[in-house]
């Protein structure tokens, strides 16, 4: 899902020293892990979005068309 230069860069922005950190090779895994969710959440939410209208445009195409104006949060 995530390109290995995806990777890369999601790695230089971890450059917070927090007290409460777990450091592997300089690298807190935490924050390394929050950043990559931070990345791939908005992608998921819009993928979500387009497979609900494809559901919501079998059963209503009106409402179908009002939700595919709508960005997912």
């Amino acid at each position: 899902m995530l390109s290995e230069e995806t990777i890369k860069q999601i790695y230089f922005y971890c450059d917070e020293k927090r007290p409460d950190a777990i450091y592997a090779d300089d690298l807190d895994i935490v924050q390394f892990a929050h950043k990559i969710a931070a990345f791939v959440e908005p992608i998921i939410a819009a993928k979500e979005h387009q497979r609900c209208v494809k559901i919501v445009s079998s059963m209503n195409p009106e409402v179908s068309r009002s939700l595919e104006n709508q960005r997912p949060k």
